[in-house]
């Protein structure tokens, strides 16, 4: 019997152990809607890396929730450059990408794109660190620099009992003049709802308003109608509310407290992006955080007037994309610059959220 009674406990301290390992943060290869992708993840928390369509993170989930629009119509599509590398082609599969700032038509030093021959190639990936206490995975563009001269380099980490995803966004001149490009982050957030109006009407972004702003009204129209109703200041308690209203448009604000949120009452879930300011540093646009609604609508572009009609609804694009960006950084060739910015989720209102106000918050130590 204590014989019997020994192995018993033996057994039970294995699994123990074994369950332990199995629940400790890892990245594994998997396939996530047709893409071959890294899946970093923990006990609740996954990131689905695709490096074989411009190193996108094509999905965030915490507790089984997907925050990210994924484009159903190019699930596991990998188009070819030739496909792929302008506007008029461009294939947008969603998820989070990386791209230079500013993005404007008129003059050599503002960003044409999407697409762009380097930004869409496959990415290089490195497994940095494959399970434990931490994961870490790098994710390369190529070297030829594409309009911008420029080479991204990402490097994604998870901790083991966090929701928290810490992003190291590189921009490398790998040119041969000197570049001024800022770090543009851009994250599209799932607005979609079940018919019949096929959007999430209890979902909204609230990103805190810079009570010293350059713009009056604390923030600009860059794209659509000024007075879109997507767009719902409330200056009372200086934040900016963004809803889905299927119109098309973009703004571009002057915040500096280094964080934006989704918040869903439809799931009970808020995720919030973190992410380092730099007041007084030239931006592009003079923004650190720009808003873009895809809807239908009327807008200007490269000059022509596009009505409606040009512009349709859309059922199944139903996202907002809440971009983060990084002032302008004057690097010689070889130079690089880093920005630092972290994803994070809980069930719960923003209230629930921990050290809010502190914006980005560093990641602990490694090593």
């Amino acid at each position: 019997m204590k014989i019997r009674g020994f192995l018993g406990i033996l057994g039970c301290l294995l699994l123990f152990l074994l369950s332990g390992v199995t629940m400790a943060a890892q990245v594994e290869n998997v396939n996530y809607k047709g893409w071959k992708c890294l899946k970093l993840s923990n006990q609740n928390t996954e990131a689905y890396l695709a490096p074989e369509i411009g190193g996108r993170i094509i999905q965030y989930t915490y507790q089984g929730h997907p925050f990210l629009w994924v484009n159903k119509a190019f699930e596991g599509k990998v188009y070819p450059l030739t496909e792929n590398n302008k506007l008029e082609n461009w294939k947008s599969y969603g998820g989070d990408k990386v791209w230079p700032a500013p993005q404007g038509w008129d003059g050599p030093a503002q960003w044409p794109g999407p697409g762009d021959d380097v930004l869409d190639a496959p990415f290089k990936a490195e497994v940095l660190k494959k399970s434990g206490d931490y994961v870490k995975v790098r994710m390369t563009s190529p070297g030829t620099g594409g309009y911008a001269g420029i080479q991204f380099i990402t490097e994604v980490t998870l901790f083991d009992n966090s929701s928290r995803v810490y992003f190291k966004t590189t921009m490398k001149n790998v040119s041969k003049k000197e570049t001024n490009w800022g770090i543009w982050r851009v994250t599209q957030m799932d607005f979609s709802g079940p018919p019949p109006q096929t959007w999430n009407d209890q979902a909204r972004l609230v990103i805190p308003m810079n009570p010293k702003s350059i713009w009056p009204e604390k923030y600009h129209a860059m794209f659509g109608l000024a007075e879109s109703w997507n767009w719902q200041p409330d200056y009372q308690k200086s934040e900016m509310i963004v809803k889905y209203m299927n119109m098309v448009g973009k703004i571009g604000m002057d915040t500096y407290q280094g964080w934006a949120a989704m918040v869903d009452e439809k799931s009970g879930f808020t995720y919030v992006q973190r992410f380092e300011t730099f007041p007084g540093a030239p931006y592009p646009d003079n923004s650190s955080v720009y808003v873009w609604v895809a809807g239908k609508g009327e807008f200007i572009h490269k000059h022509k007037f596009y009505t409606e009609a040009d512009n349709p609804d859309n059922p199944d694009g139903r996202f907002i994309e809440m971009e983060i960006v990084g002032p302008y950084r004057r690097l010689k060739p070889g130079e690089s610059y880093s920005l630092y910015t972290s994803w994070e989720a809980i069930k719960g209102d923003l209230k629930s959220v921990a050290r809010l106000e502190s914006g980005y918050l560093p990641p602990p130590a490694t090593e």
